[in-house]
């Protein structure tokens, strides 16, 4: 796979050319977030000086089509050796350049003026914001508004500000966290375009409703590690909803909200009640307390229709957040037939042993361009709500009983102690699963009786899931380690006093000692005191001061010392 930079017109890095190298060139990209674009490049690069702060444009591409960034120069820093580390930030951050005036839609007079053909009220207003935009912003700054996908139910938003808000500012609080969706920058015909989608379809093979990517993140095939950290930092149990702002007897808002108070109290659904100004989720709030969360619809000015929305929040709001952080290789890098990982697709991923096999969306990259195959992914899904995993906790139970009941009839009807036993091996497999932890074992019972004597072993594997970790228990492998004779583990420790691994990085040299050899993924460096004095990099050796006590020869000539004392530079093939 081949990745290309741009400053300008100018080409600054070719994975394929050795005439154009950066060093560690890395591309970050989030889902409603601006990309950023970092790498290092020394002052022999033949374009060392044609990069300039915001004013230069750059892209990069992969494959020499696909553009997969453009943007501009946000920082330049100046290093020991006169390298320059380079950190450039996407197109989107150009809506933090420019200003929107406080404004109230879509009362003002000026959106009675905007001449925009569109039945949708949230293209209208983002609309209005870019707009406002490129009337303030320079050529190469100019976004134009694309496809818009994401609607409004009653097709009627009501937005306003008393403060001078940023155009990114605008519609991240105006529109991103009321009606969600996902920003797409992208470019047509050199221009900036910007869509705002409810969801993605992007190019793919087709599941359900989704268009997923061809290719697939796989256990034993392109899998390299796996991260689930499950969070239930957002989690709400009671909602106290506020509306449009109250108005006087003259029409004049007050600083008064519309809330639910003047509505009758009582229970609203299973578990839901309603006292006063708020709605809690009785039964979640004696299990993990009260934990109350303000939201404001500034676009509701009935009692009711805001107890709706409080009602349908509520329940979107009682779910873990879990976090899947995903390592895997790029398989694009080996067959050119599928596609390679981008950002806002849907990819399956499968893992046996980490029991997944779902599609998610691709949330968040890393692409390390000189090392595609150290491409991280993370994906996010919102896991069973507090409800759900109620209901299946009762459903395991259920069959548990069941099964018991089974189990007891069998023997009843049997008589058989070798019914007993069958039945015992076969439910050997436990799973048991509550509020805070999920724990498994998996267990075989080896029994053999004689006339007077009985041997028994177990041997048994223990798995526990909680929030916060994983943790596998085997108890005869325990045992083994365990009982390791303290020469093995003393030979390893010494090991590890000359060779350890630092943040991805083989440190060679005994712990403590001045002079060390440090080998990365692009660079071998030379330490001494903990200050690199030398490196190698791109074909390249880099050194602070060099000593040479006898000869010093390059390609075909040489300096030698003379028996007087003097120095003769000859050619020596």
């Amino acid at each position: 796979m081949r990745y290309t930079i741009f400053c300008d017109d100018y080409c600054l890095y070719d994975s394929e050319l050795n005439e154009f190298q950066l060093q560690n060139p890395i591309l970050k990209q989030e889902l409603n977030s601006v990309s950023e674009l970092s790498f290092t490049i020394h002052p022999n690069h033949p374009y060392f000086n044609n990069i300039s702060k915001l004013s230069s444009v750059i892209t990069a591409y992969r494959n020499d089509d696909k553009l997969i960034f453009k943007g501009r120069v946000i920082s330049s820093e100046l290093g020991f050796h006169n390298e320059k580390k380079i950190v450039c930030e996407g197109t989107l951050a150009f809506l933090l350049d420019t200003i929107i005036r406080p404004f109230d839609f879509p009362n003002d007079e000026q959106f009675e003026d905007l001449n925009y053909d569109s039945d949708n009220v949230i293209e209208y207003f983002l609309n209005w914001v870019l707009n406002c935009h490129n009337s303030q912003a320079k050529d190469f700054q100019q976004i134009k508004l694309g496809t818009v996908t994401v609607t409004d139910s009653n097709n009627y938003i009501s937005r306003s500000s008393i403060e001078f808000l940023s155009a990114w500012e605008v519609i991240n609080s105006r529109l991103l966290k009321t009606h969600g969706g996902y920003l797409v920058m992208h470019e047509i015909n050199g221009e900036n375009v910007l869509d705002y989608l409810e969801d993605f379809t992007d190019t793919g093979y087709k599941d359900g409703n989704k268009l997923v990517c061809t290719q697939k993140i796989e256990f034993g095939q392109n899998l390299l590690d796996l991260i689930e950290e499950t969070s239930g930092a957002n989690i709400k149990t009671g909602i106290i909803p506020l509306g449009s702002r109250l108005k006087d007897s003259d029409g004049n808002e007050t600083d008064e909200y519309l809330t639910i108070a003047s509505l009758p109290d009582g229970t609203l659904s299973e578990g839901i009640i309603k006292t006063g100004d708020h709605i809690l989720n009785t039964t979640l709030s004696e299990n993990y307390g009260a934990i109350y969360e303000v939201v404001k619809w500034d676009d509701v000015t009935k009692p009711e229709n805001l107890q709706s929305k409080a009602i349908t929040h509520l329940a979107d709001s009682i779910k873990f957040n879990n976090e899947i952080t995903i390592k895997a290789v790029d398989l694009k890098l080996t067959n050119e037939q599928i596609g390679a990982f981008e950002i806002g697709q849907y990819i399956r991923c499968y893992s046996d042993p980490h029991g997944i096999d779902d599609l998610y969306l691709l949330g968040k990259i890393s692409t390390p361009m000189k090392n595609p195959e150290g491409t991280t992914i993370e994906i996010n899904k919102v896991s069973l709500s507090f409800t759900d995993k109620v209901l299946e906790n009762k459903k395991n139970t259920d069959n548990i009983v069941t099964r018991i009941d089974r189990v007891e009839r069998g023997y009843i009807n049997t008589g058989s102690i070798k019914g007993i036993a069958n039945e015992t091996i076969e439910n050997s497999s436990a799973f048991e699963q509550n509020s805070t932890a999920i724990m498994a074992q998996v267990a075989q019972l080896y029994t053999k009786i004689t006339d007077f004597e009985t041997y028994q072993s177990n041997v048994s594997t223990k798995f526990s899931q909680t929030n916060d970790s994983f943790t596998y228990q085997f108890n005869t492998l325990t045992e083994i380690i365990n009982n390791l004779d303290a020469d093995s583990a003393a030979q390893f420790n010494n090991i590890i006093r000359y060779i350890r691994f630092v943040d991805g990085d083989i440190i060679l040299g005994e712990v403590n000692n001045s002079l060390m050899l440090k080998i990365s993924n692009d660079k071998i460096s030379f330490l001494q005191n903990g200050i690199e004095v030398a490196y190698m990099t791109d074909n390249k050796l880099y050194i602070t001061d060099g000593e040479f006590l006898n000869s010093l020869q390059l390609g075909n000539f040489a300096f030698y010392p003379r028996s007087s004392g003097n120095l003769s530079f000859k050619k020596i093939k």
